[in-house]
């Protein structure tokens, strides 16, 4: 397959490595940009999905909660620019669709759910504004507690679920939470929760990178558990150091919730939408 510029291009946008060397790992992989993105992680030249996911286009995250947090509603809606995402009209459509979501007995939605009555809505937003308008993807969870955080004027937004006693401060957990996974971007919630495909590519990735250095294999072996370790925290939820006092990691400040709110308290899960990934 021929590499073309604009592929070394985004291959250097996606990891942050040279041109050059882009070149080479494309060459070196065919074109094929996942495998090219881990052939330069091998070799030291890329982190993981640097500036991958990048927002490709413009719109809202729009978030409703009931009134008793047992349920919550996340939608993202697309429009071609910022001037229009800020209209009145735009938000209110969003608001509407997360509304909509609220309501639903599906957990995952997608536009093909949607009722001829929305759908006309967002018809009628197009013809209005002049852009093209989507209902790209929707999520409601139920459970316990669920708490919600949008950021970044609402191009980024957080559902977080949790157990623990009944009282106001647990809902003040979840939102330091959502705002923690907002800043921090982590892929699961606990160490468990990693698949163990991935802990065998990341050392696999690891390994590679140490390999030539003359090292005997057990002080390797020692390497690797480490770089598992600042790997997991950086990927997992409570592993992470927390936002508001670094020196402690979320675990920990839970744990430390959990005593003054008098019992036990679980991250069930969280979902992190981010406009255009």
């Amino acid at each position: 397959m021929a590499v073309t510029a604009e592929d070394i291009k985004k291959l250097r946008e996606m990891t942050g490595a040279g041109m050059m060397v882009c070149k080479e790992a494309l060459h070196h992989t065919g074109g094929n940009v996942p495998q090219a993105i881990e052939y330069l992680r091998k070799k030291g030249m890329a982190t993981a999905e640097k500036k991958a996911g990048r927002a490709t286009c413009d719109g809202l995250v729009d978030i409703t909660i009931s009134p008793a947090g047992k349920s919550a509603a996340m939608v993202e809606i697309n429009c071609e620019t910022d001037f229009v995402a800020k209209t009145d009209q735009f938000k209110q459509l969003a608001k509407d669709l997360s509304t909509w979501a609220l309501g639903q007995g599906t957990e995952t939605l997608a536009a093909a759910d949607l009722p001829q009555d929305k759908v006309e809505q967002i018809k009628q937003t197009i013809a209005k504004i002049g852009e093209n308008v989507q209902f790209k993807r929707g999520i409601k969870l139920t459970g316990s507690l669920i708490e919600g955080y949008t950021h970044l004027g609402s191009k980024l937004g957080v559902l977080v679920e949790l157990e623990g006693p009944d009282k106001p401060e647990l809902k003040a957990l979840g939102r330091e939470l959502a705002m923690q996974v907002a800043a921090s971007s982590p892929v699961v919630v606990a160490r468990s929760d990693v698949k163990p495909e991935m802990v065998e590519k990341e050392k696999e990735i690891y390994r590679e990178q140490l390999r030539g250095s003359g090292k005997p294999e057990q002080v390797i072996e020692k390497i690797l558990t480490g770089k598992l370790d600042k790997y997991y925290s950086e990927i997992c939820l409570l592993e992470q150091a927390f936002i508001r006092d670094p020196q402690k990691n979320v675990g920990a400040m839970i744990k430390e919730q959990a005593a003054k709110l008098g019992g036990p308290v679980t991250v069930k899960r969280f979902v992190r939408f981010r406009l255009g990934e």
